[in-house]
């Protein structure tokens, strides 16, 4: 892959993500000052638990599926149909038990309910979404900004009509659905028309089924425990405080999870290159993997600085005084960005490397410790305990646990290069490696 095409591939992915995530969260800040903490507290309870069950459908097949496209494009067919097919069973049966969940669990009113039906919506849709894997595979971040982009322009413009005509909490949870639909159908017409296999040639394939789940079993399971250590919080404060704290640390969190578009659109440009790069030039994959930990601890450290010198600020200014409670969860739980950044790069080592256990043993880690911690922090420091326990089980499971293990050690040092010299880490990322001079004008 051309060095240039990688670049205007995440410079598009980047742009195009951030642009969203700013649109989001202003429109976000607009719905929060609508309906007030406690009512908008019910619609982020709603979309995290339904993000919970949602990763029934996900499958730890996302990694696999771009790896498998781009390293045999001439059965893209059969994967694609392969991947549909059980997402479209395993999302469906999410949304399902979604459904069930409000409905049999006690403390729901008439409006989580409506809410939850919505989230259910969602969920069942998502498993459409199997055609980005197809662009990231491609290396085609301008498809994807676009349709994201497209997607959220629409949600907001219905969540503006909604706050105009003066619409419930119960609407809002459409309008995400509207976000999905606009996005994966313009998704699937530039899929299309860009020579993408036609939906008549797909197929599933048993044999293909067995073999992608089997590998993806392991990370699958790595998974559940990722989104409970990444979602429970929510969850638990709903039940552990008052309906007022969950707004409070939904708004800090939504601030805090906008930056984590930056090492998604890094990592998913990358992706395909290192794929390259292990079988053909293993020194040169090493030395770029150590790349992209220090850009994603670099990019971190300017996060943070930017939601230290300015956070508090721009979250008096969108949200308003109803939320200043939110500042001082914002400023604990922004302090984990540097193990959320890198914890993107070392996803995609465990899926390259075909080493799935160690996405199930440190997401679990760091699963168990979140909740635990949640159960002794939240009664006592409510939003505040629970931006504690986000940091500890981050620091924990995606950086502290990889020095236990022979096989994720350098991964380890590779981190720790990056954490405790971040100057070396600049002077790297603007470095090229000298081991293949031949490949000097590639990634």
């Amino acid at each position: 892959m051309p060095y240039a095409k990688f670049v205007a591939n995440a410079a598009w992915l980047t742009v195009g993500r951030v642009a969203t995530a700013v649109l989001a969260l202003l429109i976000t800040a607009m719905v929060a000052r609508y309906l007030g903490p406690i009512d908008f507290g019910k619609l982020a309870y709603a979309f995290s638990i339904a993000a919970i069950f949602a990763i029934v459908g996900h499958l730890g097949l996302d990694g696999l599926v771009v790896r498998e496209l781009k390293s045999a494009p001439q059965t893209a067919s059969i994967t694609l149909g392969t991947v549909v097919g059980l997402k479209l069973v395993a999302f469906g049966t999410a949304a399902v038990l979604l459904l069930l969940f409000v409905h049999i669990v006690p403390g729901h009113d008439d409006t989580d309910r409506a809410i939850f039906a919505f989230a259910a919506a969602f969920v069942a849709l998502s498993a459409l979404n199997t055609l980005s894997n197809w662009f990231h595979s491609r290396v085609e971040g301008r498809v994807l900004a676009l349709t994201h982009l497209a997607g959220i322009v629409s949600s907001s413009a219905f969540k503006v009509a909604l706050v105009f005509f003066g619409a419930g909490a119960i609407w809002f949870g459409a309008a995400n659905v509207v976000t999905t639909a606009v996005a994966v159908g313009l998704m699937f017409i530039v899929f299309r028309r860009s020579g993408g296999p036609t939906v008549t040639s797909w197929r599933f394939s048993g044999k293909a089924a067995r073999r992608l789940l089997s590998e993806g079993g392991i990370v699958f399971i790595g998974s559940i425990f990722a989104i409970i250590y990444l979602k429970i919080d929510l969850a638990m404060l709903r039940w552990l405080s008052e309906p007022k704290v969950v707004g409070e640390y939904a708004v800090a969190a939504q601030m805090s999870e906008a930056a984590y578009i930056i090492p998604s659109a890094i990592v998913a440009s990358v992706f395909p290159r290192l794929i390259e790069l292990k079988d053909s030039s293993p020194d040169d994959y090493e030395w770029r993997f150590q790349q992209v930990f220090d850009t994603l601890l670099l990019a971190s450290i300017a996060v943070v600085a930017g939601v230290y010198l300015f956070g508090g600020f721009v979250l008096d200014i969108l949200f308003g005084e109803a939320y200043s409670g939110s500042s001082v969860i914002l400023l604990i739980h922004i302090l984990a960005a540097p193990f959320i950044f890198m914890r993107y790069a070392f996803s995609r080592w465990i899926l390259i490397e075909r080493v799935a256990i160690f996405s199930l043993l440190t997401q679990g880690s760091g699963a168990f410790l979140n909740v635990a911690l949640n159960l002794v922090l939240i009664p006592n420091m409510a939003g505040v305990g629970a931006a504690i326990a986000t940091v500890v089980s981050y620091c924990t499971a995606s950086y502290l646990s990889l020095v236990l293990w022979e096989r994720t050690r350098p991964v380890f040092y590779k981190m720790s290069r990056a954490l405790f010299m971040p100057w070396a880490a600049a002077a790297r990322v603007l470095t090229r490696p000298t081991i293949a001079a031949a490949r000097d004008t590639q990634l």
